[in-house]
Formats: C-alpha cells, structure tokens, sequence
C-alpha cells in the first residue's frame, strides 16, 4: 500500500486540501462576511473531499474502485476551487495584489486547490497504469 507512487499522491493531495483551513483568507474574507453559503460550503466540500481521498487509499485492493473513487475527488476539488473562487470574485477579492504589493498569503491560498488537483490526475495515472500494467501479466498467462 505504502510502496504505491498513487498512495503518496493522494495522501499529498488531501495534506494539501486540509492545509486550506490553515489560512485566513477564506475565513476572514468578504466573501464569509457577505454570503451565508461561503463557509459552510467550503468546509463542508473541501472535508468531504479530504476524507474521500485518505479513504481512497485503503482501496488499493480493487483498482477500478480506487480508480473511480479518485476521479470523483478530482470533482470534488473542481468543486471547491469553484466555491474558493466564486466566493472571492463575488467579492472582487478574486486578486493576487494586497495593498499595493503581491501578497504571497492569496496566492498560496489560490493555488491549494490547483496544487491538490494534479496531485490527484498524479494518483489516477498511477492507478491507470497499475490496471494497464496487470492487464498485460494477464495476457502472458
């Protein structure tokens, strides 16, 4: 399980998903202040998709299963990069410029889900070549 490339892949991905509650930016944006749904939405999107990635793991045993399960965290993601992203530019704090300079803080925050999403297409084409792999074992046989 461990030894996998896609294990290492998807637990990155989701340490890379989970490290967004690390920041203040969602939080303490006007997008929280302004929208009910901001918040909730975010949490609620970026824990599920968390969870189905670490559960993603222990499938390793039936690889179409994991492989199903992982592009569905692929969706999820896009999910939450949309909630991110909407939020903010409702907001028109959709930018990459604080006060005058860049703020490296909105940048990190904004490409999270960019950084968890190739993570994740990393882990599927692990997985597809896993499947790819065994398939051809198959055919020697």
């Amino acid at each position: 399980m461990i030894q996998r490339v896609q294990t290492v892949y998807l637990f990155l991905g989701a340490l890379a998903l989970a490290a967004l509650g690390l920041f203040d930016l969602p939080w303490e944006s006007a997008a929280a202040a302004t929208h009910v749904w901001f918040v909730p939405s975010l949490i609620g999107l970026t824990g599920l998709t968390v969870g189905t990635a670490l559960w993603a793991i222990f499938l390793y045993n039936n690889r179409q299963s994991q492989r199903s399960v992982v592009v569905g965290v692929q969706i999820g993601t896009v999910l939450v990069a949309g909630v991110l992203y909407g939020g903010l530019y409702l907001t028109s704090e959709l930018t990459f410029v604080g006060t005058g300079s860049v703020d490296w803080g909105r940048i990190s925050v904004l490409s999270i889900p960019i950084l968890a999403y190739l993570l994740f297409y990393l882990a599927r084409r692990g997985i597809d070549r896993d499947i790819e792999l065994v398939k051809s074992m198959d055919r020697l046989r």
